[in-house]
C-alpha cells in the first residue's frame, strides 16, 4: 500500500480532541456501489471511529473540531504480459501467448477539516493494487484504516505551529 499524507503545517494538530462526519454528521460512503454493502460501511466506520479514538480523539455530534470525510475509487486494470522461452532469448520471433492479468486499482481519501475554520486541514490518500475479488473483512478494513491514519496527527516539525508557540 502506498500512502502519501499532505497536511496544513501552521496548525497546532494537538488541538483537535473530537470529530463527526463530514456530511452532517452522518456517515456517508462515496465509492464503488459493491462496496456500499451496509456491512462493509459499517467496516468502514467502526475503523475510523476505532482509529481515532486510539489518537485521543473521540466521536462528538454536537461540537466536534474536525469533520472525517471518506471517497474510495475502485478502477478495472489490466495488464499483458509476454513470456518469452528461455532457450529462444535472442529470437526475433513473436513472442508465444501473452498472460492477461486483471486487476484492480483501489484509492482510499480520508480528508479532515477543521470545523471551526471550514478549511481541510489533513489528507491520506492510499492506493493499492488488489485482487479482483478482495477480501472485504472487518480486520482487513481496520487494517488498512489504521494504515491510512498512522501518521495522523502529525508530529510538528521545526517551523510546525505547534512546536513554534
Amino acid at each position: 500500500m502506498r500512502i502519501q499524507t499532505s497536511y496544513d503545517h501552521r496548525v497546532d494538530f494537538s488541538k483537535y480532541k473530537s470529530f463527526c462526519w463530514m456530511k452532517g454528521c452522518e456517515f456517508v460512503y462515496s465509492g464503488p456501489k459493491y462496496l456500499a454493502d451496509s456491512l462493509v460501511r459499517s467496516y468502514f466506520k467502526k475503523a475510523i471511529l476505532d482509529a481515532m479514538a486510539t489518537k485521543g480523539i473521540v466521536y462528538n455530534t454536537d461540537y466536534p473540531d474536525l469533520l472525517v470525510d471518506l471517497h474510495i475509487t475502485v478502477e478495472d486494470m489490466t495488464e499483458v504480459i509476454f513470456h518469452r522461452d528461455q532457450a529462444a532469448q535472442m529470437s526475433i520471433l513473436p513472442l508465444a501467448d501473452p498472460e492477461v492479468i486483471n486487476f484492480l486499482k483501489g484509492t482510499l481519501v480520508i480528508d479532515l477539516a477543521d470545523r471551526m475554520e471550514s478549511r481541510m486541514v489533513w489528507r491520506s490518500v492510499a492506493m493499492e493494487y488488489m485482487d479482483l475479488h478482495p477480501e472485504l473483512t472487518e480486520k482487513n478494513i481496520k487494517k488498512g484504516i489504521v494504515k491510512v491514519l498512522k501518521n495522523f496527527p502529525p508530529i510538528p516539525k521545526s517551523g510546525d505551529a505547534a512546536e513554534t508557540k
